[in-house]
Order: C-alpha cells, then sequence, then structure tokens
C-alpha cells in the first residue's frame, strides 16, 4: 500500500495532535482521492478507531484498577 503524504493534498499541511489529525481525516474530500489513498484513508479510519476502542478499555481498566487498589486498602486496614 503506497503511503500518503499529507502535505500533497492537504493544503494546511500535517496535524500536530490525534484530535487535529482526525479532523483532518473527515474533512477529506474522498472524490479527489486515487485509489491508493483512499485505502490508506480507510487504513487510517479503523487504526483511529481501534486506537478509540484502546482508550476505552484503558480507562475502564484504570477504574478497576483504582477499585481494587481500594478495596485493598480497605481491607489490609485494622
Amino acid at each position: 500500500m503506497t503511503s500518503i503524504v499529507m502535505d500533497r493534498w492537504l493544503p494546511w499541511g500535517v496535524a500536530n495532535t490525534i484530535a487535529e489529525t482526525i479532523e483532518l481525516l473527515y474533512s477529506i474530500n474522498v472524490e479527489t482521492l486515487n485509489v491508493d489513498q483512499q485505502i490508506a484513508l480507510a487504513h487510517a479510519y479503523a487504526t483511529f478507531a481501534q486506537a478509540e476502542r484502546l482508550e476505552l478499555i484503558n480507562q475502564r481498566l484504570y477504574t478497576l484498577h483504582q477499585v481494587l487498589n481500594a478495596l485493598t486498602l480497605r481491607l489490609s486496614t485494622p
């Protein structure tokens, strides 16, 4: 798969944060892209969706960790 150089087809250049990257991805007019670029864009969408799911899992694990720590502290305190 061909990698996309964002500077070539995005007039405002490369994003500096994840939020900016997502904003740029969703502002792209897919009709102006060639097939390789459309495939790369679809891959980028999928990658960000996976990252979002992983972040949600991470948040849930952190919450569970906090609950278990509080429970352990409560059980170990006389």
